[in-house]
């Protein structure tokens, strides 16, 4: 045993703490309570699993690409005929953005200036994209953009106006055929002439008028050869129409327009779509809030009004549909019955063909904001945090929590309600008012209640009035909108020329006992740190003595790239791993906790590992 004379003290041998093999942020736990491994308090880091994964970095900053007027509310990149067409929401424009990412005013073409101005969504269907916002359902085919409804009224597009009656008398009757499509006010009634009658009488009244009558092959002049009593609905020929050769068979047919009150609006007012079995699903709607609808097969123009599905009761809203494991999975919010999620497996009807009949699962807690399948883990946001859906579809659905290190500030954030989520490089980014948590794929662990991801926490991307409301990955980089107009890149190491502050703490460490006082062997003091290109980390300490921290040291350990390099902060070393000698001098401490950081513009840092050796001492006195 050594003895400091200036403490009567007894030291044995230094206790050695390693602080690496990091994983992500404990919000959970107090500081002293949390595993070496990872941090009570970490900002603006991650692990890049690109370069090398086994340490944490701080994360790439954001560069504007260009300034708008109005909130980024969507963001796509439409590949088309060998080409990416990007096409940008803005407050209640679509603009079409050429030579993108070029900022010039000149590029920006304006496609539809009706939009609400509110999220919108976007799936490509058949080389066709399909645009949903709560207001209109829009289809672009790379050239023309137009409401569907538009496409499906036009004359060339006949076949997804539905013939609702066929083999109908004169007089009226015949036989149900194809139910309406909610798309369009147009129907066709396909009748059966004998010869002598001049009035056919439609399948409905009250009609908006009478589009085309063709008779025998020939299509006929309104006016000359027939007219029409809207209000009855009885189209009355001058000449009746000649019996079909074939006795039976429809040779008159008539398209007419009947406006149902709502239709078209049972889509157009939704804020979800889903591919799923090659159709598109729709839900969100206000006015049906338990409601799923779906288009024809491979028919995005065709919605049946009778395919609908009720999920429970509209007192709680659907919140979020996805897809995963060949099941359309339909999230609630919460509700007194406690039936808050849905699913719809594909089933063969011998009498309607495809059906997806409406299951309840058994699960009760509800869906606050948004779901997605995260690397084939069904996943949804609720009011205490990320669960993921586990156990049999059929029988058992077992929920298993998955982020109880970050529900402490996570779900405390203002307008939690409104998560989003988006996948990249591996990580769900869950978007909370303009703030980031980051669920790793790669770092898992077993809690309480199953499988949990490790995370982290970004943040510093808002400013002023800009707020970070808006996220979209495409072929592995990150894009992001703002509140003010700014669409940016997740790129470089400033946050729009501004410094991103990053920093990883240690937990406040006892050193296996609360009892003793503590004294540092400042000779003992290392930290391993990534070369990073201009870089500059800054080593700080706290104890239980003081209240924040105090600054030890500062040092760069910059690999060879010359790229905007300042010269006064060089080192010049070749490896991409680097030691350096901390002395830390504390005595008559019971915690300790390191923090590694930086604070300045363009000088991010990367961490492998913290080392601290401590003396025991004796007892606490008070």
């Amino acid at each position: 045993m050594a003895t400091n004379l200036l403490n009567p003290i007894k030291l044995a041998d230094p206790i050695k703490r390693v602080y690496g093999n990091l994983t992500g942020v404990d919000f959970l736990n107090e500081a002293s309570r949390v595993a070496l491994n990872r941090s009570p308090d970490a900002l603006n880091v991650y692990k890049d699993y690109k370069t090398s994964g086994e340490c944490i970095q701080t994360r790439p900053g954001h560069t504007q690409l260009v300034k708008m007027t109005d909130t980024i509310n969507g963001l796509y990149f439409f590949e088309h005929e060998d080409d990416v067409i990007v096409l940008l929401h803005c407050g209640k424009t679509l603009y079409r953005w050429d030579h993108f990412p070029d900022d010039t005013v000149t590029n920006f073409v304006s496609l539809y200036g009706f939009m609400n101005d509110t999220k919108s969504e976007f799936v490509v269907f058949d080389d066709i994209l399909y645009i949903l916002d709560g207001a209109n359902y829009l289809m672009y085919d790379g050239t023309t953009l137009q409401p569907v409804s538009d496409y499906v009224d036009n004359d060339a597009t006949e076949q997804y106006i539905p013939t609702t009656h066929i083999n109908i008398p004169p007089s009226g009757g015949g036989e149900s055929y194809q139910p309406l499509n909610v798309l369009t006010t147009k129907r066709k009634n396909a009748f059966c002439a004998d010869g002598t009658s001049t009035d056919y009488h439609l399948d409905t009244t009250n009609i908006a008028g009478v589009i085309r009558v063709e008779s025998n092959g020939s299509t006929l002049v309104a006016g000359t050869d027939y007219s029409v009593n809207t209000t009855t609905g009885v189209v009355s020929f001058t000449a009746p129409p000649a019996a079909p050769l074939l006795p039976g068979q429809d040779n008159v047919f008539i398209t007419f327009s009947k406006t149902e009150v709502g239709y078209v609006d049972r889509i157009q007012k939704c804020t979800m779509m889903q591919v799923f079995d090659n159709r598109i699903f729709f839900s969100g709607n206000p006015d049906f809030k338990s409601q799923i609808f779906h288009s024809k097969l491979e028919t995005p123009f065709y919605v049946s009004e009778l395919d609908y599905y009720q999920d429970g009761l509209d007192e709680s809203p659907i919140k979020s549909i996805c897809v995963g494991n060949n099941i359309l999975w339909v999230f609630k919010e919460s509700n007194q019955q406690k039936n808050t999620i849905y699913y719809h497996v594909p089933t063969l009807d011998s009498e309607n063909a495809r059906i997806y009949p409406s299951a309840q699962g058994n699960v009760s807690l509800g869906c606050n904001s948004a779901s997605c399948n995260f690397n084939d883990d069904i996943v949804f946001m609720t009011d205490y945090g990320l669960e993921g859906v586990n156990g049999q579809i059929s029988s058992e659905q077992v929920l298993s929590h998955r982020s109880s290190l970050v529900d402490s500030k996570m779900v405390n954030e203002e307008h939690f309600n409104e998560t989003s989520f988006v996948e990249w490089q591996g990580y769900l980014l869950c978007l909370v008012n303009g703030k980031i948590f980051l669920a790793d794929s790669r770092q898992v662990f077993q809690g309480t209640r199953g499988m949990e991801y490790e995370w982290y926490y970004w943040d510093g991307f808002n400013n002023g009035a800009s707020k970070l409301v808006l996220l979209r990955e495409y072929k592995g980089k990150l894009y992001l909108g703002f509140s003010d107009g700014i669409v940016a890149e997740l790129d470089g190491t400033n946050d729009n020329d501004r410094a991103i502050v990053s920093y990883w703490t240690t937990p406040s460490d006892i050193f296996g006992t609360g009892n003793h006082y503590k004294k540092t062997n400042k000779k003992g003091g290392n930290v391993k740190i990534k070369s990073v290109p201009n870089n500059k980390v800054k080593i700080a300490r706290k104890t239980n003595r003081t209240e924040n921290f105090r600054d030890v040291t500062e040092f760069s350990m910059s690999g060879f790239n010359f790229n905007d390099v300042d010269f006064s902060d060089w080192n010049f070393n070749a490896t991409n791993q680097n030691y350096t000698v901390v002395k830390i001098k504390e005595k008559k401490f019971i915690e300790l906790q390191i923090k590694v950081y930086s604070d300045e513009k363009d000088k991010p840092f990367g961490l492998y590992e913290i080392i601290i050796e401590a003396y025991v001492g004796g007892y606490i006195k008070r």
